[in-house]
């Protein structure tokens, strides 16, 4: 029996005892599309990682008064491994119920592992699905140009910044293939052309010089992870792009007016300096300041952590806690996985960060029954698992599909 035969088993059992909450990792088409009502649409173009639904609101309201939770005496490593795996084992995504949005933010996590519900494969890894043809909404994939250097089509991801359904920033989708350590080879069908996630990069690498929103951070994270050694090449018009380039336009942005309180913009940042430390580049102004920005940070989350070991529920603007679990969820999370990728191991087992990471453990735990926004929780979860391999070394076993 295979690994999603098995999923499949378990997900059926614990359906008829009713222990399976679809939450908002399974939440409908309509209710996506709802989300953003006319009064937070601008809120919501801009953010591009919190949507907010009343009814979860309330539930995780009521928990974070009513349940808040001890801190936890058992090991941190055992905490870490329950929360982990009942992110991946306790809800299930579907290609009929879910958009590209949801399901690619499982990826992130997950990738190849992530289980996907669909109507006529069953389920499946939905890196599979997604990859091989399958449909859902907001996947849209085009042939893009043809690449002299490999003689074949790259490929395009539709953009639909703000709407919640499909891609949401510049090269989003195969950034998140790229730190979901999704092989370079891993073939991709589109159109009936048989290609790879290579010929996706290096679509993105040529379009650098036509970013329609100058938002580089989702490129940087591309370009670092899957072409390591190539700090600089030529764009489609011919003009001579590098990672230093791009960085010295991300320092420019504010990372207080930035999507998810500037954590997008950071784990570029982070990924890129290390890219840079690795080659042993030359150091110039553009990597001082993007150095002192991302030290400054930590410094920053650090000295506005709460006192149950949550981040602040305002990310880098100021001091602040909130009731509500999904929104500690979701700035704790992404913090964290920031954090989980810039510090080194030995850093990462300072009181303050292990307090944090104990207690997006405890959140995810206790809100294991109500919805939780699908971007808070997997980024949550994907900085939990940073947070684990470095520490203590891969937190799940590993799985042949």
């Amino acid at each position: 029996m295979t690994f999603f035969s098995l999923r499949r088993a378990a997900v059926q059992a614990r359906r008829a005892n009713g222990c399976v909450n679809p939450g908002t990792y399974s939440f409908a088409r309509r209710a996506c599309i709802s989300a953003a009502p006319l009064i937070f649409a601008s809120a919501l173009m801009f953010l591009g990682c919190d949507v907010r639904f009343p009814e979860a609101d309330s539930k995780l309201h009521e928990l974070a008064v009513k349940q808040a939770p001890e801190k936890s005496s058992s090991n941190l490593r055992e905490d870490l491994d329950r929360a982990i795996q009942l992110a991946l084992d306790g809800r299930l995504l579907s290609s009929t119920r879910n958009a590209a949005w949801q399901i690619m933010h499982g990826v992130l996590c997950f990738g190849s592992q992530l289980p996907l519900e669909t109507p006529d494969r069953g389920v499946v890894s939905a890196t599979q699905f997604a990859l091989s043809g399958g449909s859902f909404e907001g996947w849209e994939l085009s042939l893009g140009d043809h690449l002299p250097t490999v003689g074949k089509h790259g490929i395009k991801a539709r953009l639909e910044p703000g709407s919640f359904i499909g891609q949401g920033h510049v090269d989003q989708w195969i950034a998140i293939f790229a730190m979901a350590n999704m092989p370079i080879e891993t073939p991709v069908t589109v159109a009936g052309n048989s290609l790879t996630l290579a010929e996706w990069a290096r679509q993105a690498q040529r379009d650098v010089c036509s970013n329609p929103l100058r938002e580089y951070s989702w490129t940087l994270i591309t370009l670092t992870s899957y072409f390591p050694n190539e700090p600089s090449w030529q764009t489609a018009d011919g003009q001579t792009w590098t990672w230093e380039r791009m960085v010295e336009q991300e320092v420019t942005y504010d990372l207080t007016l930035s999507p998810c309180g500037g954590t997008h913009r950071l784990m570029g940042l982070v990924l890129a300096i290390q890219a840079h430390q690795r080659l042993g580049l030359p150091i110039s102004p553009t990597w001082n300041r993007a150095q002192e920005i991302v030290e400054q940070s930590v410094s920053t989350i650090r000295s506005m952590q709460n006192s149950d070991g949550s981040l602040s529920s305002h990310y880098l603007v100021r001091p602040g806690a909130s009731s509500d679990l999904g929104a500690t969820l979701g700035s704790t999370g992404h913090l964290l996985e920031v954090l989980s990728a810039k510090l080194s191991a030995e850093e990462l087992s300072q009181p303050w960060v292990e307090r944090a990471a104990a207690r997006v453990c405890e959140i995810i735990l206790v809100t294991s029954s109500v919805d939780v926004d699908c971007g808070a929780l997997y980024h949550a979860v994907r900085g939990l698992k940073l947070y684990r391999e470095k520490r203590f070394g891969s937190p799940l076993p590993a799985v042949s599909n």
